[in-house]
């Protein structure tokens, strides 16, 4: 007698992980010895021998193409233009492997093809490899390249590494040659890393030049973005004077006199700062340095100026005084640093006041105050330095205050440069 084996009703669907990779191992070996093609893609002068099916289950564009509603379905080759045929097998190699080989050389090429026939998977592959490629001399011309094909993710990627990179990407020729609207658009991000508003106004006036006969009508709008509440006005007139082609120069003179007419009255300036103080206040990701100034070093009274970079965690010395001192007042007034009276390596209170720039890292002299001050009180206020109290041996405590005005300074040099031109 048989042996009967009684199961009762039971059932599971089972899997074999490999077996649609096979198919498709298959399906593209029979590509390749033309076996089972139904079409072929004329890309160039080359015709690409193809499954229907395979494409149409891959690319929602061919499967639109493909379908029975438009004429290239009943069509044994179909031309595909806008695409070159080295792009077109890469492409190919992809849908039937899911794998392609990426290169500097065919990248860009690919990802256009890839964009055009909708294969999402080979954009993101594409977009990948060209991230791992970005650097300062090429982030611009993959900015340009993302814009152009509305690659948001690459867009978004590239965008911020020229923000990151701003001061080096600035130096390099594919920045001098972006489209008026990219480059505002990238002026006003409040995400340049940034040592100095200066740099995005020198950024600004080198696309200007770069080609001044076409450009020059767009500098109202090119500027536009610069913070110049955050500029000093001697340096912006130094600049300016410097601009070689005249009537450049001449709008960029009326531009930066029409400022500082509304910036010289405190309602305007109050008004402006209520309805944009985005233009006064420093850019998010400016970047920050600590500044050490003078003072004891060791037993010796010290002249020089150190910064601390938080983003490389140390220190440099960057600039020495040119007199050593102690005791003495500093204030910060639009990205330069002021340094105010103190004690003298001998014991004696100073008089001497004195100017540091961070970006050109020299040291101006101003005049002198009228009275020798240490442990004294200063701070910059409607366009004016003021310098309150203090001490010194032949008056002992003071309760004097001193002005120095920056406008007035300004206005003589103007008209001084004015007279010399």
């Amino acid at each position: 007698m048989d042996a009967v084996c009684t199961i009762g009703s039971v059932g599971s669907r089972r899997s074999v992980d490999k077996h649609a990779q096979i198919v498709l191992q298959q399906m593209n070996k029979m590509r390749q010895h033309r076996e089972f093609c139904d079409l072929q893609i004329r890309v160039g002068p080359v015709l690409f021998p193809v499954h229907k099916l395979v494409l149409a289950a891959s690319s929602p564009y061919f499967a639109a193409l493909l379908s029975g509603g438009l004429k290239e379905s009943s069509d044994d080759v179909v031309l595909i233009q806008e695409v070159e045929p080295n792009s077109f097998q890469l492409l190919l190699d992809f849908i039937y492997s899911g794998s392609v080989d990426i290169s500097t050389e065919n990248v860009q090429g690919l990802m256009v093809a890839a964009d055009m026939m909708q294969l999402n998977d080979l954009v993101a592959l594409c977009c990948d490899f060209l991230k791992e490629q970005i650097e300062p001399a090429n982030c611009v011309g993959f900015f340009q390249f993302s814009e152009q094909l509305a690659c948001q993710p690459l867009l978004e990627f590239t965008e911020s590494y020229i923000h990151a990179h701003f001061p080096e990407v600035k130096q390099g020729d594919e920045f001098l040659n972006l489209t008026k609207d990219q480059l505002t658009r990238l002026l006003r991000s409040e995400e340049l890393c940034i040592e100095d508003e200066h740099q995005v106004f020198a950024s600004a006036m080198a696309w200007l030049q770069r080609d001044t006969a076409t450009r020059k009508r767009h500098v109202v709008e090119v500027l536009e973005p610069v913070r110049f509440p955050l500029l000093p006005p001697q340096r912006l007139q130094k600049d300016i004077e410097d601009v070689t082609d005249f009537s450049l120069r001449v709008a960029l003179q009326t531009l930066l006199r029409e400022y500082c007419e509304s910036s010289q009255s405190p309602k305007d300036r109050k008004l402006c700062n209520f309805l944009q103080p985005s233009r006064v206040w420093p850019r998010r990701k400016a970047r920050k340095f600590l500044y050490a100034i003078g003072g004891w070093v060791g037993v010796e009274i010290g002249n020089s100026i150190e910064r601390f970079s938080p983003e490389e965690n140390s220190w440099q010395v960057v600039g020495r005084m040119s007199v050593s001192r102690y005791y003495f007042a500093c204030c910060e007034r639009q990205g330069l640093i002021y340094v105010v009276g103190g004690m003298s390596q001998e014991g004696l209170e100073l008089s001497a006041v004195e100017v540091y720039d961070p970006i050109s890292r020299r040291w101006t002299s101003l005049p002198p105050m009228a009275t020798r001050r240490a442990y004294l009180g200063v701070a910059c206020l409607n366009d004016c330095l003021y310098v309150v109290g203090g001490w010194n041996e032949a008056q002992d405590a003071l309760n004097t205050v001193e002005r120095y005005s920056f406008e007035e300074v300004f206005n003589l040099c103007s008209v001084q440069s004015s007279e010399k031109g």
